[in-house]
This record gives C-alpha cells, structure tokens and sequence, in this order.
C-alpha cells in the first residue's frame, strides 16, 4: 500500500487501528503521519482526543496507557509517535501486547524514518496483522525527474522536463527538499 492510498481510506473514514510508518525516505512517513494529524479530528477534538510523542521523551509505557484510553470529544483517539526510531525497541513487550488487541477507538502511529523497521521481529508481523504498515523507499537519484514530473501534473501544473532534470540534479533525492522548493516555484507563478 502507497501513501496516496492510505490517504485516501483516511479520507473515507477507513481507518485502521496501527499505522507502522518506516523506511529510508521520510518525506511519505511524514505525508501521512501529517495528514493524520491535521485531518482526522478537528480543532476542538485535538485537545483531548489526540497526543503526539516524540521518540526521544518517551517511552513504551505511556505509549500504550494512552492508546488504551477512550475518546472523549470524537470517535477515536488519536495517538502519533514521531520519531519512533529513537525508541528502545528492546523493551517493545508492553506495544507488543497491545498490538495483538489494539483497542478499535484508537488510532496508533509509529514514524520510524530514515531506517527500514526490521520485518523478522515479531511486533512488525503483528502490526502488519493490526493495522497498516507503509515502507517508504529511498528513491534513486535517476528516478527524481519522473517523479517531479509526476507530483507537478499532480498538482494540475506543467514543468518542462529539461527543467524537472535540472532541479532533479541540483536537488538531490531528498523528496522533502523537492516538494519545498517545488511549492516555492508552484507559489510565485
């Protein structure tokens, strides 16, 4: 499954309880971990139905204390954990068992960039059981250009592939610095 297309079943209310987002480039663990964020609940849910943690502050523990509560504003709870590959993966027995009967007002997120999460341990099997899990690859530096032609046509605009291959050459294949520099052009014309 794509990002699009999570985004889309977000989009229509299918939802799914686990959200493993991982891989090499971040820019589609951020699209749909954003998009969760910013379009699942509304202002006045946010402040009691949705919690964002970073990796680095927390821990498993809290993690699955909050997943386990209800919603009070809306019908789900929802739980985002950015940077999840800081987290001690080690001690993963707590998300483990609740991954294996995640509670079904609640929606989970792990954003675990820049890394493939590992798929031989078990919590990846389970999440994959759970819910949604999205690899999101590296792009190779010859497949750029094709693609800022893709997400330009996308955005109902036209770019001349001479200079979809030079902005491809002189940005890299760092797809967050594409789209922003992209949105810049996108803004002045």
């Amino acid at each position: 499954m794509d990002a699009n297309t999570i985004i889309a079943d977000i989009k229509n209310r299918k939802l799914h309880p686990v959200y493993l987002l991982h891989g090499e480039e971040p820019y589609y663990i951020d699209l749909v971990s954003d998009y969760i964020e910013g379009r699942l609940l509304d202002d006045a849910q946010k402040g009691f139905d949705q919690t964002v943690f970073y990796g680095k502050d927390t821990d498993f523990s809290t993690i699955v204390n909050a997943a386990k509560r209800y919603p009070m504003m809306s019908d789900y709870q929802v739980i985002i954990v950015k940077e999840a590959q800081h987290l001690k993966w080690k001690d993963d027995a707590l998300l483990l068992a609740y991954l294996e009967n995640p509670m079904k007002s609640t929606v989970l997120v792990l954003a675990h960039k820049y890394a493939k999460f590992d798929k031989r341990k078990k919590l990846y099997k389970v999440a994959e059981k759970a819910g949604i899990v999205l690899e999101s690859a590296k792009i190779y530096e010859d497949k750029v250009a094709p693609w800022i032609m893709a997400f330009v046509k996308n955005e109902s605009r036209q770019i001349h592939p001479q200079a979809a291959a030079m902005m491809a050459e002189y940005l890299g294949n760092d797809l967050s610095k594409v789209v922003n520099e992209l949105e810049k052009l996108m803004l002045n014309e």
